[in-house]
């Protein structure tokens, strides 16, 4: 008798684990990740790629309505930017709702367009929106940068991709490498 309910109840055990955790794991599904620059669109129409530029991006859920992002962007041996910052949601779900941007570390400018000698560690807030429609969703920053994540509900990792577009046309194109859970409440 022990040994059927054993029998049972360990399955049932571990099934109730996966479908408590898996909840979690849908919170900045389209978002979350490392993710590596393709390519660098620039207005006039030339469009760089690696190694000529170079990219890692990091969105890394800390909780259902926050993340750490690290952003790093090289153009050249001697041109390298790096971006530190906390985004925060005002819900967990990725579409209608505002957002606020904390960075913390600015090192060659940042994440931004022109390469620049500077390294800030203050901290620096923005606010912005996030739109959505199931499909995509877009971050719209309030200096004009616009962040599209498409394909946001697709399961193949490799497939997921980003743009981000800066006001003078630029446009960046970032492909998902590795999904990164973070690390949600359970």
């Amino acid at each position: 008798m022990f040994r059927a309910i054993q029998n049972f109840a360990v399955p049932l055990l571990l099934l109730g684990l996966m479908l408590g955790c898996a909840d979690d794991t849908k919170y900045q599904y389209g978002v979350r990740g490392k993710w590596k620059l393709e390519s660098r669109a620039l207005p006039d129409g030339q469009v760089l790629k690696p190694p000529a530029v170079t990219g890692i991006y990091e969105w890394y859920p800390t909780s259902k309505t926050s993340a750490h992002v690290t952003a790093s962007f090289a153009s050249g041996p001697d041109k390298i930017q790096l971006s530190g910052f906390t985004c925060t949601l005002e819900n967990p779900l990725l579409e209608a709702q505002g957002f606020t941007k904390n960075e913390y570390l600015n090192i060659g400018g940042g994440y931004r367009l022109a390469y620049q000698p500077v390294h800030t560690a203050q901290n620096k807030s923005s606010d912005g929106r996030v739109t959505g429609d199931g499909i995509r969703v877009i971050f719209e920053h309030a200096d004009g940068t616009h962040l599209e994540y498409g394909n946001v509900g697709n399961a193949v990792v490799e497939e997921a991709t980003f743009t981000v577009k800066f006001k003078d046309g630029t446009v960046d194109t970032w492909r998902r490498m590795l999904d990164q859970l973070g690390a949600l409440p359970k």
